[in-house]
């Protein structure tokens, strides 16, 4: 089995741009948790070009849209293994699934008791609910529905599914209209709000293979859609603070702009590939998203003073990457290796090289889901 490990342990992801985007967004989370870098600190704030520039710097990072580009990536991660008519152990699938996502949650949580964290298990305000944890509920309530989504998607369509599921979006959402945040809506409320965005993901795993890589000289595109896509996330951001326009009311559509992205991300990593360290950081990502802010207690214990705001953000940053990347070395990588194993024992092995050549990428809650602010 040792042997088993390690050969699995050495495969590439087959979309390794996914990867990259997956730290890039739990880092994005992790920011927005704190604050963004001090850039202006010590800028007076009482002179109105001083206020527009501390405030209008720090309104950068939001981290809410991040989580909802996580649904897309989860939605791709889990049906790219099973897309067209792989054949699939619904058994296996189900003890993969739970091994990968579960295990690390349990030990998060662990993490979080350890540095003092005090909640509650059930009811309205537990913590697999009330936390960043949130989104991983919605993530098993569509792991647990998948392999009936995925019939029904032989009878139906992928894009009839998705109109379906955004037409119930709309109709939970409305009757959700004054909730101020997916608290409020309960987990049911919120899988259901955000189905669509998953269930784009699974589209954008069917027609992957089909996506025509651009041209070189067509640089300028992908950096239209990274723009894009911030600058949507900021206008939610604007409308959640300034209009008191509830996430629950314009997340499910930011859904369609982040899906459009990813696809864009992936075509253009047929050109040219995304940055290896960025990659290798989004194989520890659903650790970042776990646990960046028990971890970054680490810099806080240290007790460093007098150091400047600008250091000090650096320090908690570094923490909350180096806690992360033990978490994930100790806790996260051997539960990975374990829902490997159990996908390619030998009654597993009829599911074929396509769900080995996405294991790295099957990050289950997208993991990560990173979190909502």
């Amino acid at each position: 089995m040792v042997h088993l490990l390690e050969k699995l342990e050495t495969r590439q992801p087959r979309y390794a741009v996914v990867d990259a985007l997956r730290f890039v967004l739990a880092l994005w989370v992790t920011i927005g948790h704190y604050e963004m870098f001090p850039l202006f600190a010590g800028v007076n704030e009482a002179t109105p070009v001083g206020r527009f520039l501390v405030h209008a710097w720090r309104s950068i990072v939001f981290g809410s849209p991040a989580v909802i580009v996580f649904f897309v990536i989860s939605g791709f991660c889990i049906h790219l293994p099973y897309r067209g008519d792989r054949k699939m152990e619904v058994g296996r699938y189900y003890l993969r699934r739970y091994t990968r996502i579960l295990i690390p949650v349990a030990a998060a949580i662990g993490v979080y008791q350890f540095v003092g964290q005090r909640f509650v298990w059930w009811g309205e305000h537990s913590i697999l609910w009330q936390s960043p944890l949130w989104s991983l509920l919605c993530e098993e309530i569509y792991y647990a529905v998948y392999p009936m989504l995925r019939r029904l998607r032989r009878a139906l369509s992928w894009q009839r599914m998705i109109l379906a599921a955004f037409a119930a979006s709309l109709g939970v959402a409305a009757t959700h209209f004054r909730a101020l945040s997916w608290y409020d809506c309960g987990p049911l409320g919120a899988a259901v709000i955000l189905l669509p965005v998953w269930l784009l993901g699974c589209s954008l795993a069917e027609e992957v293979e089909m996506l025509q890589a651009l041209r070189a000289d067509a640089w300028w595109r992908i950096w239209m859609w990274r723009f894009g896509v911030w600058f949507a996330s900021w206008i939610t951001e604007m409308l959640h603070f300034k209009a008191h326009l509830p996430l629950t009311q314009t997340m499910a559509w930011f859904g369609i702009i982040a899906y459009l992205w990813v696809k864009n991300e992936i075509v253009w990593s047929k050109t040219r590939a995304p940055s290896r360290v960025l990659a290798w950081a989004g194989l520890w990502s659903y650790s970042l998203y776990l646990v960046h802010p028990q971890t970054a207690d680490l810099w806080y214990a240290l007790n460093i003073q007098n150091v400047g705001p600008r250091l000090f953000w650096c320090g908690v940053i570094l923490s909350s990457l180096a806690g992360a990347y033990a978490f994930y070395l100790v806790v996260e990588r051997p539960s990975h290796l374990l829902a490997q194993w159990i996908g390619t024992t030998r009654s597993g092995a009829a599911s074929g090289n396509a769900g080995l050549g996405v294991s790295n990428l099957d990050n289950g809650a997208s993991a990560v889901n990173a979190t909502i602010i």
